[in-house]
């Protein structure tokens, strides 16, 4: 089995998922094995340490001991912009996808994704929110559906409050490679949306 996780990463992973880890033990190992679980499996999971002072890293290095799947990079603080751009840096995949260390995907999160992937630059997917903010309803199933132009699209997502939510996007990675597109590192707050 472990064999075959290795070959599956050394011919490139058609997603690289890149998760920012900040001081994250104790919701790290609910969001990892989250991940792990996919049941679409030609994936690699970039952790990138971004110098924590609790056990994160520890953690971070326990899961790359027993996958093949998992690479991890320990970095000085720099913030979840320059974590997510060494993440960038280092993914090997065709698409490019992100998720924060709190939070938690469903199984067929990734699946999802590449079955809408055809003739694509972007795929947008629905979430659940298990705690209420003011602009989000508890519990809500959030979704949208649209091909044609960039600019349109950027407009339906704006319109649809999806700018930002980089765990409910996948990228295709030539797009963010080809055009150098990173995280601006000054920026702390809404980063992703200006990603």
């Amino acid at each position: 089995m472990k064999e075959e996780l290795e070959q599956s990463v050394k011919t490139s992973p058609t997603i690289s998922v890149i998760v920012p880890v900040y001081n994250a033990e104790k919701y790290l190992h609910r969001c990892i094995d989250s991940v792990l679980a996919q049941t679409y499996k030609d994936f690699e999971l970039l952790l990138i340490d971004d110098g924590s002072k609790d056990s994160s890293g520890i953690i971070c290095d326990e899961y790359a001991a027993k996958d093949a799947r998992v690479r991890v990079f320990h970095k000085e603080n720099g913030g979840v912009s320059s974590a997510r751009n060494l993440g960038l840096d280092n993914a090997k995949g065709e698409w490019i996808t992100f998720v924060d260390s709190d939070d938690y995907v469903f199984p067929c999160w990734l699946e999802n994704f590449i079955h809408n992937s055809s003739g694509v630059d972007m795929v947008v997917q629905g979430f659940k929110t298990s705690y209420a903010y003011e602009y989000m309803h508890n519990k809500d199933v959030h979704g949208v559906s649209y091909k044609g132009s960039c600019k349109e699209g950027l407009l339906e997502l704006y319109k649809n409050c999806y700018l930002g939510y980089l765990w409910v996007k996948l990228f295709r990675a030539d797009i963010v490679r080809e055009n150098h597109i990173r995280f601006d590192a000054k920026i702390s707050l809404q980063e992703d949306e200006n990603f």
